[in-house]
């Protein structure tokens, strides 16, 4: 990807956080997905930029390397808005950005948004990688009920990244005040939840292994999106083994 996709993406964002009265970007970076970490690039900029480890308070925070961090962008400082379109534009569009624009004071939403990552399933808790482009979509389209969904939505009057192909995308949120209770309750997923989060990594390994079964003309994100819903509906139809799904895959290809 260009530079000139990342800048119109930053516009996109500029606009929509000037409709909405906010002068400063949220950003949360993956760290995990880079060879080296974020954080000094973070420390380097002038005037300091926010930062959060969202793994703060668990038994992940001695991972800084690997921790997701939340950095708020204030837009009216040029070199702040330099360094974000020179993140943008050094990941070269892998999914490792995920944006919010919110009215809320910066160490309250950061307190909330570490919430977000603690996911408890019969009386255990684990790691809810909401933060990666990837799969924050589908937690609204396919995984989360719609109160669990307010626990993400309270706090951003809008999330935006890259899809699959490069092109920006936005979910509105609720841009509630920062004292509603949302944020402190931990979302708790059904073992039927688990498995339709599961058909995310699935579907990214039968792209991989089925890639000549797709029409050469689907961009990525379309099939991304048929193959997963595919794996979605061979789980309710009782198909377990790996062969039996991507049969599954092949054949509602052929049907679209």
């Amino acid at each position: 990807m260009t530079s000139a996709p990342h800048a119109k993406w930053l516009e996109l964002l500029e606009v929509s956080c000037a409709k909405a009265s906010i002068s400063c970007l949220d950003v949360i970076i993956d760290q995990a997905g880079s060879a080296s970490p974020w954080l000094p690039s973070v420390l380097s900029v002038e005037p300091a930029i926010p930062w959060h480890s969202l793994f703060t308070g668990l038994p992940e925070a001695g991972a800084n390397d690997l921790a997701p961090l939340l950095v708020r962008i204030d837009l009216a400082q040029p070199l702040q808005r330099q360094w974000l379109l020179g993140l943008m534009q050094a990941l070269h569009g892998q999914s490792q950005l995920l944006v919010l624009a919110s009215h809320w004071p910066f160490q309250h939403l950061a307190e909330c948004l570490g919430r977000c990552l603690e996911a408890a399933n019969g009386g255990y808790l684990g790691l809810l990688r909401y933060y990666d482009p990837r799969v924050f979509p589908l937690l609204f389209s396919h995984v989360l009920e719609p109160d669990q969904q307010q626990i993400l939505l309270a706090p951003a009057v809008f999330w935006s990244w890259l899809d699959r192909d490069g092109a920006p995308a936005r979910l509105m949120g609720n841009g509630q005040p920062p004292d509603r209770p949302e944020c402190f309750s931990v979302i708790e997923l059904s073992d039927e939840q688990l498995d339709i989060l599961g058909c995310v990594s699935d579907a990214e390994l039968a792209l991989d292994s089925l890639s000549n079964a797709f029409p050469l003309e689907w961009r990525a994100e379309r099939r991304f999106h048929v193959c997963y819903e595919a794996m979605v509906e061979s789980i309710e139809a009782g198909l377990l083994s790996d062969s039996q799904r991507e049969a599954f895959v092949i054949e509602k290809v052929h049907s679209v």
